[in-house]
Formats: C-alpha cells, sequence, structure tokens
C-alpha cells in the first residue's frame, strides 16, 4: 500500500514556523485510514505500530503513549554518568549520576503501595518516528511506527526506570502496569540537558503539605487524624507553612506535629528510624492513635499553659500562642520533642501499670517549662552573651533536654524510665 500524496505530511522540521517535531506526520481523513497505512507500514520493515496523541509544544510536535512495564523496561535506554568515571565529561551524557538510594526508596514505595502512582516518564529520540495521524484539532491522535532499533534515552525518569526495573522480580504483576511515555525528538545535548533541568524545576511539596497529604504513611495518616480528633490541635496546626513565625493563632505546622509525634510512636524523629517503623505499624493504627491522644490529654490537664489548649479554637480567641512561644520551651518544636520522647518511654518503654503511666505524665506535665527557670540551661537554653536566653533547635539540644527530663520525672515519682 502506498501513500496518497494528497495527503499532507508534517516534515520534521518546519522552515516556516520554527518547530522541530519528534516524528514525521502523516496527517490522514479518517482513523481507518491512519491505521491501515501504519500496520502496512510496519509489515515491510518489522516495526511495532503504537497508538499515540499528538501534540504542540514549546515549538515542538510531541507523542504521548502508555506502556505496560514489560515494554518500558525493554525499550527505555539510559546514558547515565558516572560519579568517578565522568567527572569531566559530564555535560556530554544524557542522565546525572544516578542515586541508588533513590532508586531504593521508589522501589521500596512500588513493592509496599497498593495504590501507588508513578509520573510520566519523558523519552528523547534521536531520529524522527513516522506517525500516520488523524484529526484537526490541537489534540491529534495517530499510530506511531517504532522500528525495532530504535533508540529511546530517558530524559527524565530513569530513577524511576531503575527502579520499576528492581521491583518487577519481586512483585511480578506490577509488569501487567502502564505508565504514560512522552517522547521528544531532540539530537542537541544542551537542549535535552535544560528539557531534564526544566522538568526539575517544580517546587517540592512543603513538608507540612506531605505530612497532610500522605496517607500511605501511617505517620503521616496518625498526625492528620489526632488533628480532627483531639481538641487540643483541632484548628490549631499550620497544615502548609514551614514555621509559625509570630502567628499567635498556630500552636505547631503539621511537620513539627508530625516530628512530635514520632518522638512519642517511635522514640526518635530521625528519617532513617521513621522510615523502618512507620509501615510496620499498620495493624497498630487506632492504638497507637488512641494512645497519643491519652498521653496528650493526660499531659493538658495537668500544665497550666497547656490546660488553655482544652478548649476549643472559638472559646479561645484571645489565646496567643506566639508569646507562650517566647517564653516557654514546651511550646517550641525541641521542648515538644523532648516531651514527646519522655512519652515514649511511659508508653512503650517498661511495662507501667495505667496508675504509674498517669503518675508519671503528670510529672513530666508540672516540669518547669520557662526558658528562664534554669533547669534546662546549657541543654536546651543557652545565654547568647547579653544576658538573653537563647532556645536551641538542634538535635542535641533534644538529645540533653532529654535526659534533664528524664532525669526530674524520676526524681519527682521515684520510678524509673529507663
Amino acid at each position: 500500500m502506498t501513500l496518497d500524496t494528497s495527503y499532507q505530511t508534517l516534515q520534521s522540521i518546519n522552515d516556516n514556523s520554527g518547530k522541530r517535531s519528534s516524528a514525521n506526520v502523516v496527517l490522514l481523513p479518517t482513523q481507518q485510514e491512519a491505521q491501515n497505512q501504519a500496520f502496512a507500514d510496519s509489515a515491510t520493515s518489522g516495526a511495532r505500530v503504537f497508538l499515540c496523541h499528538v501534540y504542540e509544544q514549546g515549538k515542538r510536535t510531541h507523542l504521548t503513549f502508555s506502556l505496560p512495564f514489560s515494554l518500558l523496561l525493554e525499550m527505555a535506554r539510559l546514558q547515565t554518568a558516572d560519579t568517578k568515571k565522568n567527572k569531566s565529561n559530564a555535560e556530554e551524557l544524557i542522565n546525572r549520576p544516578l542515586i541508588r538510594s533513590h532508586v531504593d526508596e521508589i522501589a521500596k514505595y512500588l513493592l509496599e503501595t497498593e495504590n501507588y502512582i508513578l509520573p510520566p516518564f519523558i523519552f528523547n529520540s534521536n531520529t524522527p518516528i513516522k506517525v500516520f495521524a488523524f484529526g484537526t484539532g490541537a489534540v491529534k491522535f495517530g499510530y506511531a511506527v517504532i522500528p525495532i532499533n530504535v533508540e529511546l534515552y530517558v530524559t527524565d525518569g530513569q530513577h524511576r526506570l531503575k527502579a520499576v526495573e528492581k521491583a518487577v522480580p519481586e512483585k511480578p504483576e506490577l509488569r501487567n502496569d502502564s505508565v504514560t511515555v512522552l517522547v521528544v525528538q531532540e539530537e542537541d545535548i544542551d537542549q535535552i540537558h535544560q528539557d531534564f533541568a526544566d522538568c526539575a524545576k517544580n517546587k517540592p511539596i512543603p513538608p507540612a503539605l506531605l505530612a497532610v497529604f500522605d496517607v500511605t504513611n501511617v505517620l503521616a495518616r496518625l498526625t492528620r487524624q489526632i488533628t480532627k480528633e483531639l481538641v487540643i490541635f483541632d484548628g490549631r496546626i499550620d497544615k502548609i507553612s514551614k514555621t509559625v513565625g509570630k502567628d499567635p493563632t498556630y500552636l505547631f505546622t503539621m511537620n513539627q506535629l508530625r516530628t512530635g509525634m514520632a518522638e512519642l510512636l517511635f522514640g526518635s524523629s530521625r528519617k532513617e528510624v521513621i522510615e523502618s517503623r512507620s509501615n510496620q505499624q499498620k495493624s497498630e493504627y487506632r492504638t497507637l492513635l488512641e494512645k497519643a491522644k491519652t498521653f496528650y490529654m493526660g499531659f493538658a490537664q495537668t500544665n497550666d499553659a497547656w490546660k488553655q489548649l482544652l478548649q476549643p479554637v472559638s472559646k479561645t480567641v484571645n489565646l496567643d500562642l506566639h508569646s507562650l512561644r517566647q517564653d516557654r520551651i514546651d511550646f517550641n518544636t525541641v521542648g515538644f520533642q523532648i516531651i514527646n520522647r519522655v512519652g515514649h518511654l511511659i508508653f512503650f518503654g517498661k511495662e507501667f501499670s495505667d496508675e504509674q503511666r498517669i503518675t508519671l505524665i503528670h510529672a513530666l506535665a508540672s516540669l518547669d517549662y520557662r526558658r528562664n527557670s534554669g533547669v534546662w540551661d546549657n541543654s536546651v537554653v543557652m545565654d547568647d552573651g547579653s544576658g538573653n536566653k537563647k532556645i536551641l533547635a538542634q538535635i542535641a539540644a533534644v538529645d540533653k533536654g532529654f535526659k534533664v527530663a528524664v532525669k526530674e520525672v524520676e526524681q519527682k515519682t521515684g520510678i524509673k524510665l529507663n
């Protein structure tokens, strides 16, 4: 079968518009004709035919496909810079050096998450792909004829590709899943690098929003749920910002609350501890939530400053949380972490009776958390040289303050926490 010369052919370079195409696009009047021409062409070349969308963006014609993982692994090619071998010529290669920990992180996500989602991949083809298309709108439909020897190099998505490659042997059913692929034709290596850089310009999700939206992570779910079920936090947690700053309305950001809950539930807010523990607690979700609620309510019922938070936001409109942050360490992240880490010993350390737990919580809540109390000097609070006491925010301050708090609670109760 031969092409009718009356059909319109869009060359890979249009001299009039300056547009570069990722394909030699042949426009046909109907879908049936486009399909017939594509399969006739492939029959003589041994190529494969893929249904695709064709559209213009940034003076280039782009092709989008949906490929099963099995074909993705078969067709995709990498040209990755080596951190040792390519220090002086990395710009000559398509991909940045591979970060193995990032690959492992994505593979773990694929293996552990039932309702996972992967963003589209971007491929580069340095030779135009023939497409028999139909339609008159901004987005056209077509049949792409892809030879078996075509080189489709990954511009964006090499870590996702290697993660899929790693996860499939452990979870074979992934082979039946598919992913979206965008193909761009580009010979200029500088433009390929620019495409990758442009893809990386998306702003990462702020930690506060990540704690709100990441429903697959048990710690994030617990943090979100406690802001709904506990009056202390309901309406007092900033779920967008990185810091509460001088805002008198909010107690903590969502990420600060999440950090405190990690200390309570796991005994640490270090990233590696959270990652190793959070997904192991799915079966205990409700139990963990109830323990957290018991701890915070018991603490607030004893502590005069926190007792004000037992009233709904609507009844505490004059409560200035910013002023409390200036006066006290427990309304700052470092103090909140210390309190929660002691709480971890109370609920997950030794086997205490309910009565002992109440005693320990009340003792912890009755400590003097004012920054000028002297209890926290040289651990959480340091003299800045001008007579002012500065609250430290480093993890070392949490570690030192935790030891001080444990000692104080043990002296008050006569109960050993460790």
